[in-house]
């Protein structure tokens, strides 16, 4: 078992699923001592052996942590705006940190949440004539109609039946 084993290149080892049983297996009876030509390098081969055991888990586990993370960011942002920075590839930290759990409340109006808001925004202004935090359009479509309402109903004319149904729409938009 060679003594610098640790500062030599690692390479990253694909397994095909059905054979993990066999590899975990000859590691296995990498871990007995009979299997090395001495108690020296029965040592450093166990630990050795079980580092890499470990090392093979953590690798995987690493991997779908930070996969998970790339997509919980790549969600935030779409959904929400949130805004990361840090390496575009390779390690290093990235900011914000996830937190443990999110609001709804959005961080820019340019994400789907943001753009949801401005539809809501932009009907409720149309309609009511309430001003939001980006349209402030007058007059709404109930003060026209209720200006149109009122016109006819100063013409003194015998227009109950538009009126009437004119009415009733203006009492829906309520």
């Amino acid at each position: 078992m060679p003594e610098d084993w640790r500062d030599q290149p690692c390479f990253v080892v694909a397994i095909p699923r059905p054979l993990v049983p066999y590899v975990g297996g000859f590691l296995k009876m990498a871990e007995s001592k009979g299997f090395w030509l001495n108690e020296e390098n029965y040592l450093r081969g166990y630990q050795a052996v079980t580092e890499l055991e470990r090392c093979l888990m953590a690798t995987c586990l690493s991997d779908l942590i930070a996969s998970n993370d790339r997509l919980y960011r790549m969600l935030d942002t779409a959904l929400f705006g949130t805004t990361y920075s840090g390496p575009t590839s390779g390690e290093g930290e990235v900011t914000p940190a996830i937190p443990n759990y999110r609001s709804l409340a959005f961080d820019e109006r340019d994400s789907v949440l943001g753009r949801l808001s401005n539809v809501a925004d932009v009907i409720d202004n149309a309609i009511n004539g309430t001003e939001t935090p980006v349209y402030d359009y007058s007059p709404s479509v109930k003060d026209k109609l209720q200006g149109i309402i009122d016109a006819i109903s100063a013409l003194n004319t015998d227009d109950s039946a538009i009126l009437d149904e004119l009415v009733a729409i203006a009492g829906l938009l309520a």
